[in-house]
């Protein structure tokens, strides 16, 4: 053979070589499911708190409607409705607003006659805000909404159930905590020349 004509050369891999490559595959392999992993877990927060910001503006739109039709009830009932007298034990039933509320999965509180959260610090109280011509409520997620009620209308008082009738707590409203399915009995009353709104119920938040 010619001096000059080589023999081609191959090129020799060691086992070692094998390794690094193999090596450095391995290692991009969990780098990019890192990356996916964390891409689809973004996705699915922000999917998540889009679907709670939807279902708080529902609930809330849901509870404004109900407050409204409710509202528009009881000026019918202020305008041409007849008092009961509490002070008299015999004196025939006032007249009264049925309303069925349905409350989101989502409430905090539904209240008539009070702001239970006046400092907006979550801890609720009862008692009266501006002598109870207010309705308030709030679910999760969103803040408090106050309809705040003409001096025109009666305010509300939450009742007691004693003497096989209903009476009012001078100084409470009512405020509702559990979601579902409430019928409430509004009842034009009279005590003292003084005409009050009486919801025939009783709350579980103590004084």
């Amino acid at each position: 053979m010619h001096e000059n004509q080589r023999k081609p050369q191959h090129k020799i891999f060691s086992q070692n070589h094998f390794k690094r490559f193999d090596t450095t595959a391995t290692e991009t392999i969990p780098i990019r499911m890192i990356i996916s992993i964390s891409v689809v877990a973004a996705i699915a927060v922000m999917v998540a708190i889009g679907f709670q910001n939807l279902q708080t503006t529902a609930s809330e739109h849901e509870l404004e409607n109900q407050c409204r039709t409710l509202q528009s009830s009881l000026y019918t009932l202020i305008s041409g409705g007849v008092a009961r007298d509490l002070d008299e034990g015999e004196a025939p039933g006032g007249t009264t607003r049925v309303q069925t509320f349905t409350l989101p999965n989502n409430l905090i509180y539904l209240a008539f006659g009070v702001d239970p959260n006046p400092e907006n610090n979550g801890r609720l109280i009862t008692g009266l805000t501006n002598n109870g011509n207010v309705i308030a409520y709030q679910v999760s997620g969103g803040g408090k909404q106050v309809f705040w009620l003409s001096q025109d209308m009666i305010p509300f008082r939450e009742g007691y159930f004693h003497d096989n009738r209903w009476d009012v707590h001078e100084d409470q409203g009512l405020i509702l905590l559990t979601a579902g399915t409430t019928t409430l009995v509004f009842e034009l009353v009279k005590r003292n020349h003084n005409q009050y709104i009486l919801i025939h119920a009783t709350d579980t938040v103590e004084p």
